[in-house]
């Protein structure tokens, strides 16, 4: 009797060591079909993070592109000077070269700048700039007298102007022979205790002038 009654708890034992056995296999199978998946799942969402952030990378990429396409369709380019002598800053024709001497101070010039059509020539009478611009230790009234002669002999006509950008400022347009021996246009302006002068020495230019130099004058009184 009891030798089969030890018989019987063999047999349980081994039928549990066997269960548990198919239950290990079961749990090792569950676990690694649950770690596929997490790794899939995860390869799923750098994949999807990787894609984003390429096409953002190309969006930007885009933009930039545009932008410096857009940029370099602009007929000008601009200038702005020191703080210190009131932000002084116009556009002008991108195929202008520009030779500008700031903080002449010795002179009586504060700003004196030289532009023209490919390179800056030499400063010379001959030569009719196309684009001028002085900010003079001259006081705005004593600056516009001096053309008192010219204005007079009808050398030149003289107008109010006003900048579209500075418009509670009032200044003085000439045109004509504004240079010896050179007709053009110029703009006197007052900046603060200084006088801006801002002219073309050509009628060729006038138009450029006008259309580009001008609209954008401004400056900080």
């Amino acid at each position: 009797m009891a030798k089969k009654d030890q018989a019987g708890v063999a047999q349980v034992s081994v039928l549990i060591a066997g269960l548990m056995s198919v239950l290990f296999v079961i749990s090792l199978i569950f676990g690694l079909l649950i770690y596929v998946k997490k790794a899939d799942l995860q390869k799923n969402i750098d994949t999807q993070v990787e894609s984003k952030l390429l096409t953002e990378t190309k969006k930007i990429e885009a933009q930039k592109t545009a932008e410096y396409a857009e940029k370099d369709k602009s007929p000008v380019k601009s200038y702005i000077g020191p703080t210190t002598f009131g932000s002084v800053a116009f556009n002008y024709p991108k195929n202008y070269s520009a030779y500008i001497i700031e903080n002449a101070s010795n002179s009586g010039t504060a700003i004196d700048g030289f532009l023209h059509p490919n390179f800056v020539p030499k400063d010379d009478k001959a030569v009719s700039f196309a684009l001028r611009f002085q900010l003079i230790s001259t006081s705005y009234d004593t600056t516009v007298k001096s053309y008192d002669s010219l204005i007079k002999t009808a050398k030149v006509t003289a107008r109010p102007f006003r900048s579209a950008k500075v418009p509670d400022v009032l200044g003085i347009r000439l045109d004509g022979e504004i240079v010896a021996a050179k007709q053009g246009s110029m703009i006197i302006l007052p900046l603060r205790d200084k006088s801006l002068k801002i002219w073309t020495e050509s009628k060729d230019t006038i138009i450029d002038f006008d259309k580009y130099v001008l609209p954008d004058l401004s400056f900080i009184p």
